[in-house]
């Protein structure tokens, strides 16, 4: 079992952030998880991952540093999917992800199904240099900035969502698979979401 006063992370093989802070994010985390191909870029960035998950088609192995790795070999799962069903397995309920979006947007789009898909069982945030991505289920406060957007998805039938703090009020809004409910505008330094349904809330990181 892992200790959950940790700070975890995982990196995608997506588009490596750019912004500082995320990259110190990173750095400062306990235990970093690459999927596979990320840790070439992990190591490319001087960013050592404590285990690598997947089935390990594009890591080029690097016997300069002593790094766990699990091969995951079932092609049911995307190498993210698997390293999500590890974290179940080890009890890792809290999780920051990263490089998540572009490259491919496919597999951007993948990655939102398969978070969407473990936002009851894990505590995650996911991160870009534009976006910050978090899950809600029924009522949660967000940290926010006067102006910053907020977009609200979901991939359920529908979601009945109530909101406190954003420019154009939601209540008891059903929203379903659309872009209805985009380019939303925090009015404070936070905002409040409740839904009964799985939502997906994303933040600009700027304006």
């Amino acid at each position: 079992m892992m200790n959950n006063k940790k700070k975890y992370s995982i990196i995608l093989n997506g588009e490596f952030p750019k912004n500082d802070q995320l990259v110190n994010q990173i750095k400062s985390s306990d235990f970093i998880i690459a999927t596979d191909g990320s840790a070439n870029t992990l190591i490319d960035n001087k960013i050592i991952p404590n285990i690598i998950i997947g089935d390990l088609d594009s890591y080029k192995p690097d016997k300069s540093h002593d790094i766990e790795v699990l091969p995951v070999v079932d092609q049911s799962k995307t190498d993210f999917q698997k390293t999500l069903d590890w974290c179940v397995e080890n009890k890792i309920n809290k999780l920051s992800i990263f490089a998540f979006s572009g490259k491919s947007e496919d597999h951007s789009l993948g990655n939102l199904f398969i978070l969407n898909e473990f936002s009851d069982v894990i505590d995650w945030q996911a991160f870009s240099d534009y976006t910050i991505v978090t899950p809600c289920l029924g009522k949660k406060r967000f940290n926010s900035f006067k102006e910053q957007k907020v977009s609200l998805f979901t991939f359920e039938k529908e979601a009945m969502i109530n909101s406190q703090n954003l420019e154009y009020k939601l209540d008891n809004y059903t929203l379903r698979p659309s872009a209805s409910a985009v380019r939303n505008i925090s009015k404070n330094d936070n905002f409040t979401i409740e839904c009964k349904s799985k939502l997906i809330v994303f933040q600009s990181i700027i304006n």
